[in-house]
Protein backbone atom coordinates (compact mmCIF):
# COMPACT_ATOMS: atom_id res chain seq x y z
CA UNK A 1 0.00 0.00 0.00
CA UNK A 2 1.33 3.49 -0.74
CA UNK A 3 2.56 5.48 2.25
CA UNK A 4 2.37 9.07 3.40
CA UNK A 5 5.40 10.54 5.16
CA UNK A 6 4.91 13.03 8.00
CA UNK A 7 8.06 13.86 9.90
CA UNK A 8 9.43 10.56 11.18
CA UNK A 9 6.04 8.87 11.04
CA UNK A 10 5.03 6.70 8.08
CA UNK A 11 1.29 6.02 7.70
CA UNK A 12 -0.48 3.99 5.01
CA UNK A 13 -2.44 5.97 2.43
CA UNK A 14 -5.93 4.92 1.44
CA UNK A 15 -6.12 3.05 -1.87
CA UNK A 16 -7.00 5.23 -4.85
CA UNK A 17 -9.96 2.97 -5.52
CA UNK A 18 -11.92 0.63 -3.28
CA UNK A 19 -15.19 -1.01 -4.29
CA UNK A 20 -17.33 -3.39 -2.29
CA UNK A 21 -20.16 -5.13 -4.16
CA UNK A 22 -20.70 -2.02 -6.29
CA UNK A 23 -23.46 -1.73 -8.87
CA UNK A 24 -23.71 1.29 -11.16
CA UNK A 25 -26.61 1.73 -13.56
CA UNK A 26 -26.62 3.56 -16.89
CA UNK A 27 -29.62 3.88 -19.18
CA UNK A 28 -31.83 1.95 -16.77
CA UNK A 29 -29.67 -1.19 -16.64
CA UNK A 30 -26.46 -2.22 -14.84
CA UNK A 31 -23.29 -0.93 -16.47
CA UNK A 32 -21.25 -2.71 -13.82
CA UNK A 33 -22.30 -4.91 -10.92
CA UNK A 34 -20.89 -7.00 -8.09
CA UNK A 35 -17.59 -5.11 -8.34
CA UNK A 36 -15.31 -5.75 -5.37
CA UNK A 37 -11.72 -4.62 -5.66
CA UNK A 38 -9.07 -2.42 -4.04
CA UNK A 39 -6.19 -0.87 -5.99
CA UNK A 40 -2.65 -0.87 -4.64
CA UNK A 41 -0.67 1.55 -6.84
CA UNK A 42 -0.18 5.30 -6.58
CA UNK A 43 -0.79 5.75 -10.31
CA UNK A 44 -3.42 3.33 -11.58
CA UNK A 45 -4.75 2.71 -15.09
CA UNK A 46 -8.29 1.34 -15.34
CA UNK A 47 -8.41 -0.34 -18.74
CA UNK A 48 -11.66 -1.23 -20.49
CA UNK A 49 -13.88 -0.05 -17.63
CA UNK A 50 -17.39 1.19 -18.49
CA UNK A 51 -17.54 4.98 -18.64
CA UNK A 52 -20.18 4.84 -15.92
CA UNK A 53 -17.43 3.78 -13.50
CA UNK A 54 -15.33 6.81 -14.43
CA UNK A 55 -18.38 9.04 -13.94
CA UNK A 56 -19.09 7.48 -10.54
CA UNK A 57 -15.45 7.88 -9.49
CA UNK A 58 -15.73 11.59 -10.38
CA UNK A 59 -18.96 11.98 -8.41
CA UNK A 60 -20.93 12.59 -11.61
CA UNK A 61 -23.03 9.41 -11.38
CA UNK A 62 -24.62 7.81 -8.34
CA UNK A 63 -23.66 4.36 -7.15
CA UNK A 64 -26.81 2.24 -7.26
CA UNK A 65 -25.69 -0.09 -4.49
CA UNK A 66 -22.56 -1.11 -2.65
CA UNK A 67 -19.69 1.07 -1.45
CA UNK A 68 -17.25 3.02 -3.63
CA UNK A 69 -14.38 4.97 -2.11
CA UNK A 70 -11.90 7.17 -3.97
CA UNK A 71 -8.87 7.98 -1.84
CA UNK A 72 -10.82 6.72 1.18
CA UNK A 73 -13.88 8.91 0.64
CA UNK A 74 -17.22 8.64 -1.12
CA UNK A 75 -16.64 10.42 -4.48
CA UNK A 76 -18.95 13.39 -3.89
CA UNK A 77 -17.52 13.85 -0.40
CA UNK A 78 -14.01 13.77 -1.90
CA UNK A 79 -15.02 16.46 -4.40
CA UNK A 80 -16.53 18.61 -1.65
CA UNK A 81 -13.36 18.29 0.43
CA UNK A 82 -11.19 18.99 -2.63
CA UNK A 83 -9.20 15.77 -2.27
CA UNK A 84 -9.88 14.75 -5.88
CA UNK A 85 -10.23 16.58 -9.18
CA UNK A 86 -11.56 15.07 -12.39
CA UNK A 87 -10.64 15.64 -16.02
CA UNK A 88 -13.05 14.21 -18.61
CA UNK A 89 -11.38 14.20 -22.02
CA UNK A 90 -13.67 16.47 -24.03
CA UNK A 91 -15.74 18.88 -21.96
CA UNK A 92 -17.13 21.90 -23.87
CA UNK A 93 -15.33 25.12 -22.95
CA UNK A 94 -16.46 28.68 -23.80
CA UNK A 95 -14.58 29.38 -27.06
CA UNK A 96 -13.35 32.80 -25.96
CA UNK A 97 -11.77 31.40 -22.80
CA UNK A 98 -8.04 30.86 -22.56
CA UNK A 99 -6.28 28.04 -20.72
CA UNK A 100 -5.62 30.55 -17.94
CA UNK A 101 -9.32 31.47 -17.71
CA UNK A 102 -10.23 27.81 -17.42
CA UNK A 103 -7.58 27.06 -14.79
CA UNK A 104 -8.53 30.11 -12.69
CA UNK A 105 -12.20 29.12 -12.78
CA UNK A 106 -11.32 25.57 -11.79
CA UNK A 107 -9.25 26.80 -8.85
CA UNK A 108 -12.10 29.14 -7.85
CA UNK A 109 -14.63 26.29 -7.89
CA UNK A 110 -12.24 24.30 -5.71
CA UNK A 111 -12.56 27.02 -3.07
CA UNK A 112 -9.26 28.86 -3.43
CA UNK A 113 -9.05 32.61 -2.78
CA UNK A 114 -8.28 35.15 -5.49
CA UNK A 115 -4.52 35.25 -4.91
CA UNK A 116 -4.11 31.49 -4.57
CA UNK A 117 -6.28 30.67 -7.55
CA UNK A 118 -4.12 32.80 -9.88
CA UNK A 119 -0.92 31.34 -8.47
CA UNK A 120 -2.21 27.77 -8.89
CA UNK A 121 -3.57 28.49 -12.37
CA UNK A 122 -0.31 30.04 -13.58
CA UNK A 123 1.68 27.08 -12.25
CA UNK A 124 -0.67 24.52 -13.86
CA UNK A 125 -0.75 26.26 -17.25
CA UNK A 126 3.02 26.57 -17.22
CA UNK A 127 3.45 22.91 -16.21
CA UNK A 128 1.23 21.81 -19.12
CA UNK A 129 3.30 24.03 -21.47
CA UNK A 130 0.30 26.07 -22.65
CA UNK A 131 0.05 29.59 -24.04
CA UNK A 132 -1.85 31.33 -21.25
CA UNK A 133 -3.35 33.94 -23.63
CA UNK A 134 -4.46 31.78 -26.57
CA UNK A 135 -8.22 31.27 -26.87
CA UNK A 136 -9.37 27.68 -26.81
CA UNK A 137 -12.16 27.98 -29.40
CA UNK A 138 -9.85 27.54 -32.38
CA UNK A 139 -7.20 25.51 -30.58
CA UNK A 140 -6.05 22.06 -31.63
CA UNK A 141 -7.58 19.07 -29.86
CA UNK A 142 -4.36 18.36 -27.99
CA UNK A 143 -4.30 21.93 -26.66
CA UNK A 144 -7.91 21.76 -25.47
CA UNK A 145 -7.22 18.51 -23.66
CA UNK A 146 -4.05 19.91 -22.14
CA UNK A 147 -6.08 22.87 -20.87
CA UNK A 148 -8.57 20.49 -19.20
CA UNK A 149 -5.69 18.68 -17.50
CA UNK A 150 -4.24 22.02 -16.37
CA UNK A 151 -7.63 22.93 -14.92
CA UNK A 152 -7.65 19.73 -12.86
CA UNK A 153 -4.10 20.34 -11.64
CA UNK A 154 -5.01 23.94 -10.72
CA UNK A 155 -7.43 22.67 -8.07
CA UNK A 156 -4.36 21.50 -6.11
CA UNK A 157 -6.14 18.21 -5.36
CA UNK A 158 -3.77 15.39 -4.38
CA UNK A 159 -5.62 12.82 -6.53
CA UNK A 160 -6.57 13.27 -10.20
CA UNK A 161 -9.25 11.11 -11.85
CA UNK A 162 -8.72 11.49 -15.57
CA UNK A 163 -10.13 10.12 -18.79
CA UNK A 164 -7.67 9.05 -21.46
CA UNK A 165 -6.73 12.21 -23.36
CA UNK A 166 -4.78 10.52 -26.18
CA UNK A 167 -7.47 8.97 -28.48
CA UNK A 168 -7.81 10.75 -31.81
CA UNK A 169 -4.38 12.36 -31.59
CA UNK A 170 -1.44 11.55 -33.88
CA UNK A 171 0.97 9.26 -32.06
CA UNK A 172 3.67 11.91 -31.68
CA UNK A 173 1.18 14.43 -30.21
CA UNK A 174 -0.32 11.81 -27.90
CA UNK A 175 3.09 10.84 -26.53
CA UNK A 176 4.17 14.47 -26.13
CA UNK A 177 1.00 15.36 -24.24
CA UNK A 178 1.29 12.29 -22.03
CA UNK A 179 4.92 13.13 -21.27
CA UNK A 180 4.00 16.68 -20.28
CA UNK A 181 1.14 15.49 -18.07
CA UNK A 182 3.24 12.89 -16.26
CA UNK A 183 5.79 15.59 -15.42
CA UNK A 184 3.14 18.14 -14.44
CA UNK A 185 1.38 15.64 -12.16
CA UNK A 186 4.49 14.73 -10.15
CA UNK A 187 3.65 14.69 -6.45
CA UNK A 188 0.04 13.71 -7.08
CA UNK A 189 -1.62 10.35 -7.47
CA UNK A 190 -3.76 9.69 -10.52
CA UNK A 191 -6.33 7.25 -11.82
CA UNK A 192 -6.49 6.99 -15.60
CA UNK A 193 -9.52 5.46 -17.36
CA UNK A 194 -8.56 4.21 -20.81
CA UNK A 195 -9.68 1.75 -23.45
CA UNK A 196 -6.13 0.46 -23.84
CA UNK A 197 -2.76 1.14 -22.22
CA UNK A 198 0.35 1.27 -24.39
CA UNK A 199 3.15 -0.14 -22.28
CA UNK A 200 5.81 2.03 -23.94
CA UNK A 201 3.85 5.28 -23.58
CA UNK A 202 4.68 7.76 -20.81
CA UNK A 203 1.40 6.81 -19.10
CA UNK A 204 2.16 3.09 -19.37
CA UNK A 205 5.65 3.59 -18.01
CA UNK A 206 4.40 5.70 -15.09
CA UNK A 207 1.41 3.51 -14.13
CA UNK A 208 2.19 1.26 -11.18
CA UNK A 209 -0.90 -0.88 -11.64
CA UNK A 210 -3.29 -1.74 -14.46
CA UNK A 211 -6.83 -2.83 -13.59
CA UNK A 212 -8.50 -4.65 -16.47
CA UNK A 213 -12.22 -4.88 -17.13
CA UNK A 214 -14.08 -7.00 -19.65
CA UNK A 215 -17.79 -6.98 -20.35
CA UNK A 216 -18.43 -4.62 -17.44
CA UNK A 217 -16.63 -6.77 -14.86
CA UNK A 218 -13.27 -6.70 -13.14
CA UNK A 219 -10.99 -9.21 -14.88
CA UNK A 220 -7.46 -8.83 -13.53
CA UNK A 221 -5.02 -6.43 -11.88
CA UNK A 222 -1.25 -6.29 -11.86
CA UNK A 223 1.80 -4.38 -12.99
CA UNK A 224 1.39 -3.34 -16.64
CA UNK A 225 4.57 -5.09 -17.75
CA UNK A 226 3.47 -8.31 -16.06
CA UNK A 227 0.02 -8.22 -17.69
CA UNK A 228 1.53 -7.66 -21.12
CA UNK A 229 3.31 -11.02 -20.86
CA UNK A 230 0.20 -13.00 -19.88
CA UNK A 231 -0.50 -14.27 -23.37
CA UNK A 232 -2.24 -17.37 -22.03
CA UNK A 233 -4.67 -15.55 -19.73
CA UNK A 234 -8.10 -14.78 -21.15
CA UNK A 235 -11.25 -12.98 -20.14
CA UNK A 236 -14.19 -15.23 -20.99
CA UNK A 237 -17.91 -14.44 -20.97
CA UNK A 238 -20.47 -17.15 -21.50
CA UNK A 239 -24.20 -17.79 -21.67
CA UNK A 240 -26.27 -20.88 -21.09
CA UNK A 241 -27.99 -22.58 -18.19
CA UNK A 242 -24.88 -24.66 -17.38
CA UNK A 243 -22.42 -21.76 -17.50
CA UNK A 244 -21.18 -22.49 -13.99
CA UNK A 245 -20.04 -25.96 -15.08
CA UNK A 246 -17.42 -24.60 -17.49
CA UNK A 247 -15.08 -23.41 -14.73
CA UNK A 248 -14.97 -26.90 -13.21
CA UNK A 249 -14.39 -28.53 -16.60
CA UNK A 250 -11.49 -26.17 -17.34
CA UNK A 251 -9.93 -26.77 -13.92
CA UNK A 252 -10.07 -30.50 -14.63
CA UNK A 253 -7.88 -29.79 -17.67
CA UNK A 254 -5.33 -27.89 -15.58
CA UNK A 255 -6.52 -24.31 -16.15
CA UNK A 256 -6.40 -21.68 -13.41
CA UNK A 257 -9.92 -20.20 -13.34
CA UNK A 258 -11.44 -17.28 -11.45
CA UNK A 259 -15.22 -17.00 -11.88
CA UNK A 260 -17.80 -14.48 -10.74
CA UNK A 261 -20.83 -15.51 -8.70
CA UNK A 262 -22.91 -16.35 -11.76
CA UNK A 263 -20.19 -18.52 -13.31
CA UNK A 264 -20.69 -16.71 -16.61
CA UNK A 265 -17.66 -14.41 -16.42
CA UNK A 266 -14.26 -16.08 -16.08
CA UNK A 267 -10.60 -15.19 -16.06
CA UNK A 268 -8.79 -18.26 -17.37
CA UNK A 269 -5.06 -18.96 -17.46
CA UNK A 270 -4.50 -21.81 -19.88
CA UNK A 271 -1.83 -24.46 -19.24
CA UNK A 272 0.59 -25.43 -21.96
CA UNK A 273 -1.14 -27.71 -24.44
CA UNK A 274 -4.65 -26.34 -23.86
CA UNK A 275 -5.78 -24.03 -26.67
CA UNK A 276 -8.63 -21.59 -27.12
CA UNK A 277 -10.17 -24.10 -29.52
CA UNK A 278 -10.10 -26.63 -26.68
CA UNK A 279 -11.83 -24.11 -24.43
CA UNK A 280 -14.62 -23.52 -26.94
CA UNK A 281 -14.98 -27.29 -27.52
CA UNK A 282 -15.21 -27.96 -23.77
CA UNK A 283 -17.83 -25.22 -23.48
CA UNK A 284 -19.86 -26.59 -26.36
CA UNK A 285 -19.83 -30.09 -24.81
CA UNK A 286 -21.18 -28.54 -21.59
CA UNK A 287 -23.92 -26.73 -23.53
CA UNK A 288 -22.29 -23.36 -22.82
CA UNK A 289 -21.91 -20.60 -25.43
CA UNK A 290 -18.72 -18.52 -25.36
CA UNK A 291 -19.77 -14.96 -26.25
CA UNK A 292 -16.40 -13.29 -25.59
CA UNK A 293 -12.84 -14.58 -25.47
CA UNK A 294 -10.19 -11.87 -25.07
CA UNK A 295 -6.51 -12.18 -24.13
CA UNK A 296 -5.64 -9.90 -21.24
CA UNK A 297 -2.33 -9.03 -22.89
CA UNK A 298 -4.26 -7.36 -25.71
CA UNK A 299 -5.35 -4.54 -23.39
CA UNK A 300 -1.82 -3.68 -22.32
CA UNK A 301 1.19 -3.75 -24.60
Amino acid sequence: MPTRYSGDVVTPMEPIFRAENVRIDAGGSPAIERLTFASSGSNVAFVGAPRALFEAACGLRAVTSGTLRIGGLEPREALALETIASAPADVPVPPRWTAMDLAIESARLAGHGRRDRRRLAEAAVHAMQLDARARLGAAALSVKRAALLAAAIATDAPLLVIEDFTPGLPDAEARALARVFVTAAKGRRWALFAGRLALSSPLGLEAEEAVLFSGGRFAYAGMPAEIATRERTFSVRTSGAAAGVLADKLRERGADVDADESGRALTVTMPEGLTTLDLVTIARAADVVVVELQPLSGAVG
